[in-house]
Order: structure tokens, then sequence, then C-alpha cells
């Protein structure tokens, strides 16, 4: 996997060398750094597992006519997704009152074009990228339609509890589960508990009766 990702990854970096020109072939070349990388090999690609639509240093025109570069844009229907991996040091350290301004206008700007947008810190992605991947599945998940395999095989009731586990990214109640699906406590208990002699999910609290549940197979997560 680890070789697969290296052919893929140079493969990937240098087609978008040779086909760009200008500043963004300049951005990728000197600018495709540690946390761009890190970002790609520990948290992308063992979710996605290719680098289609995903471009890097991505032009941006904003409705002014100013450009700026992406990180990553990933150019796709229904709608485009910017990509930025922050280092704490280049934003905390060398920031001013005009560059912080500056980029939350920017991000407006992206927003307001009707890209959604995805943020990480440079730190997380070196330290936690399993909890970064949650983020790319979710992405993938709710503004792509992807859905796992593992999920289609169950029946829609358990795959929408399934999905609210994701979403909570931690525990969630009955209660909760009673709003998702729109039925009443002892129908969605049944459904639970067939989840968890799935072992698809346990006990987050409470033994005789559970108040809240978590994902126990946590390749879903991922």
């Amino acid at each position: 996997m680890e070789n697969q990702f290296e052919t893929e990854y140079h493969t990937w970096l240098n087609r978008h060398i040779s086909e760009s020109r200008g500043e963004r072939r300049r951005r990728i070349k000197k600018r495709h750094g540690f946390g761009e990388r890190v970002f790609l090999e520990h948290t992308w690609w063992p979710v996605v597992g290719n680098f289609d639509h995903l471009y890097p240093e991505y032009e941006f025109i904003d409705a002014g006519g100013k450009r700026c570069y992406m990180d990553y844009g990933y150019i796709r229907f229904p709608e485009p997704t910017c990509i930025e991996c922050d280092g704490f040091g280049s934003h905390a350290r060398d920031i001013d009152r005009y560059t912080f301004t500056r980029g939350l206008d920017r991000q407006n700007e992206i927003v307001l074009a009707n890209w959604n947008i995805l943020r990480f810190s440079v730190d997380k992605l070196k330290e936690n990228p399993i909890d970064c991947q949650k983020y790319i599945r979710r992405m993938m998940e709710e503004w792509y339609g992807e859905t796992r395999h593992e999920l289609l095989e169950l029946p829609i009731y358990q795959r929408e509890i399934v999905r609210l586990a994701i979403r909570s990214l931690g525990t969630f109640t009955i209660e909760m589960a009673c709003v998702c699906l729109g039925r009443k406590e002892k129908f969605v208990r049944s459904e639970l508990r067939q989840l968890i002699e799935k072992r698809i999910l346990e006990s987050a609290s409470g033994t005789m009766r559970i108040h809240s549940y978590r994902l126990a197979n946590r390749s879903f997560m991922h």
C-alpha cells in the first residue's frame, strides 16, 4: 500500500506540474510541502485511495478579480471543495491585522462562490490522522453521496443509525436515534439491539438498559 501511494503520488504531482503554468506551477514546485504531503499520505489516501478530481494549489478568482490559491481543490459535482492544511507557525506567528482580515475575506469569497471548505491543522494531521480521516469520509458521504459497501448490505433503518453514529463522532443516545429515524423507541431499540449483535455498535453507557451507543466496528469511521 505504501509503495502504491508513492507511485500514485509522484505520478499525480508530476502531471499537475507539467500541466500547470505561471504562479500555480511555481507554487506546486516550491510550496507543496510537508503539511500537504502528510495530509495526502495519512488522511486522504487511506480513505479515498486515489487522487481523482484533486488539484494541488488550485487557482481561485474571487468576485473582485483577485487570485488566490487553495492547498487543494476537489473539483466534483455537485459542488467543489476547498481543502486547507494550516500550519500553526505560519498562521499564528507571522500574521498581522491585514493578513488576518484578508484570510477571512478569502474564505467568505470561496463560500459565496458555492464551495465547501474543510480545514485541518498540520499538527492534527501529524498527531491524529485517524480523526482527520473521519471528516474526509463524511465529506464523501454527505457531499458526494458515496456509501461504503458494508452499509449497503444493512437494512435501511440500521444503515441510517450507523450514519448517525459516524456523524456523531463519539456517542449518541436512543433519543437521537428516534429523531433520526422518525420512529418510536421500541422499534429503534430493536434495530439497535441487532446492530450490537452484529458487533457494529456497542454500549457507551448502561448495562441492563443502554442509554447511549457508539461504533464498535471502527472500520466504518474511515
